[in-house]
């Protein structure tokens, strides 16, 4: 499993701005092949940050993603709004583990 963190930092404004990009891009994207999960958070303590997180079963179908028609009118979407920064990190998981506190 793929797992890619990303922490955006912007203005609150921006991203209430980009709130339907957002929106068709979680959506689009829970549709594609190899898709696991994909979602948009924004941090509580500060609202000029928010957080992707994603889960792909390949690292193919990850690839695949950054082709797709709603990918490129996301960007489009993002280029009006351009971030202050952007951090992203990936991961290659081997194995699922039981939280520790159950």
């Amino acid at each position: 499993m793929i797992i890619v963190l990303a922490r955006i930092e912007s203005s609150a404004d921006d991203i209430a701005n980009l709130r339907q990009a957002i929106i068709d891009m979680e959506k689009a994207t829970a549709n594609e092949p190899g898709s696991i999960s994909y979602a948009f958070v924004s941090e509580i303590s500060d609202p000029n940050f928010m957080r992707v997180i994603e889960h792909w079963e390949t690292m193919d179908a990850l690839k695949a993603h950054f082709l797709t028609p709603h990918m490129a009118d996301f960007q489009k979407a993002m280029a009006g709004y351009p971030p202050k920064s952007v951090d992203v990190k990936v991961y290659d998981i081997a194995k699922e583990l039981p939280f520790p506190a159950m």
